[in-house]
């Protein structure tokens, strides 16, 4: 009775100033014109209209999350956003002060319930669990003459059982520094930290697809016992060797843990060190071949060695006429571990299409990252996602998705699939509700073993983009 006291406070508090938020940008967008993006970057004579990215040339790289790159972008790196396929835009945000503004607003009541694979690893049993979760995406894009600053924080207040979580958790913080050194040398510097009380953070669309460039970002679905931190920071330099091939590197540090202990499956921290280097040209406006290597030292907690990654990798991508894009790469993984050098395939692919009324989006990784947890294994994972536009205001969506260690036996698996459905009250505000059921084999410690079913629904604002 304590938490409906204590929720039934929290919304009649939450929704009334969410809906006045609403309603003031709505009143802002009908009478203030969009303006232009402050300072415009100016173009580089060496600069083509449609420059190829490669996989290193990223922003702000996810180290709990894998990103696939967009098709084709400009010269100078884009920036992407910390939780989303999408790059920042100049927004026509009514919250605005100077260069920091107000990209989202979400208010969601949120149910849960699971239930083990094994009572007897797992004897709390069947399990519950209500929330109301408000989240903001705060954004500070400045763009001087030659160097583009940008500062994201995306925090989540969330009552779980008529309990606040607290103490900065349930985070996502991004900060990028992108500078052009020279007409043809461009500098990229990033950090992301993400800090969650548990790796359930209340996700329900895992599969982020942006049809306009293409790029897809794979978003982490395993349910963990534990927190989990993770911050990863990168300097990627990049370097237009011509009008059509940019050559870059890319060193990265990455720190992640858990509070869990260590089993036979996951590790609870690690430092990894590591550096991608790649080659793109442009075989045309729309297509692209690319070299990629990447090296990763893994220093996990207990081990008094190092384990050392090497990935060797191909790459193409291509923008067909009529919205279908495709971004590939395939090649080969190798690492050290104390019984001897272990050879797997690589590789990823991402396929995006924007129909008329729809699009669908598609993702295949195979590799090395840590997606909510830690371990040394490879892993497979796959992603597909629709979403239909129903007249003007209704749209449905559907996804399903798969990952599983690559390991003889007792590996960690999940998979996933999700529905949901927006009402769009105006281009700004929509109403929402999603359901997603996992199944999932963990250790019980970062992750769990079993089925969990998740119920949703709240009210979303996001303002147009100026162009709109």
């Amino acid at each position: 009775m304590k938490y409906r006291v204590k929720s039934r406070t929290f919304l009649a508090m939450a929704l009334p100033v969410v809906f006045l938020l609403a309603s003031a940008a709505v009143r802002a967008q009908d009478s203030a014109p969009p303006t232009q993006q402050e300072n415009p970057a100016p173009a580089k004579p060496d600069q083509t209209p449609n420059q190829s990215a490669n996989p290193a040339d990223n922003a702000s790289p996810d180290s709990t999350s894998v990103e696939h790159p967009p098709v084709v972008v400009n010269t100078t790196p884009p920036i992407r956003q910390v939780d989303a396929a999408g790059f920042l835009t100049p927004l026509a945000s009514p919250f605005r002060i100077g260069p920091i503004f107000l990209g989202s607003a979400q208010f969601a009541e949120i149910f849960d319930r699971g239930t083990p694979f094994n009572t007897t690893n797992n004897p709390t049993g069947n399990f519950q669990a209500a929330a109301s979760q408000f989240v903001l995406h705060i954004i500070l894009d400045k763009q001087f003459r030659k160097t583009h600053l940008a500062f994201q924080y995306v925090p989540r207040a969330t009552i779980v059982n008529g309990q606040f979580i607290g103490d900065f958790v349930n985070q996502d913080l991004g900060v990028n520094l992108v500078f052009a050194l020279s007409p043809r040398l461009t500098l990229n510097l990033g950090d992301h930290f993400t800090y969650y009380k548990s790796s359930n953070s209340f996700a329900d669309i895992f599969l982020s697809a942006d049809p306009t460039t293409g790029a897809t970002l794979q978003k982490d679905f395993l349910q963990g016992e534990s927190s989990w931190l993770a911050n990863s920071v990168t300097a990627s330099f990049g370097y237009a060797m011509s009008a059509r091939t940019r050559l870059t590197v890319a060193p990265q540090y990455i720190y992640a843990r858990t509070s869990g202990l260590a089993t036979g499956t996951t590790i609870p921290s690690v430092n990894e060190y590591g550096v991608n280097v790649s080659v793109s040209h442009d075989l045309s406006p729309r297509s692209t071949i690319t070299g990629l290597y990447t090296e990763q030292t893994d220093a996990f907690f207990g081990q008094g060695y190092n384990t050392i990654y090497q990935t060797m990798q191909a790459g193409y991508s291509y923008l067909f006429n009529g919205g279908w894009s495709i971004n590939g790469t395939f090649g080969a993984i190798t690492y050290n571990p104390p019984t001897g050098r272990a050879w797997s395939e690589a590789g990823s692919v991402s396929v995006t299409k924007k129909f008329r009324r729809s699009q669908l989006g598609l993702a295949y990784y195979r590799g090395h990252e840590f997606s909510g947890y830690i371990s040394a294994a490879f892993n497979d994972r796959v992603d597909v996602n629709y979403l239909q536009n129903v007249g003007r205001r209704w749209s449905f969506g559907a996804g399903a998705g798969y990952l599983r260690d690559v390991v003889p036996s007792n590996g960690i698996w999940g998979k996933y699939v999700e529905g949901d459905i927006s009402f769009h009250m105006t281009r700004s505000l929509s109403l929402f509700s999603s359901y997603v059921r996992k199944w999932q084999a963990g250790d019980n410690v970062a992750v769990f073993s079993g089925m969990t079913d998740y119920a949703r629904a709240g009210i979303a604002w996001s303002p147009p983009a100026h162009n709109q």
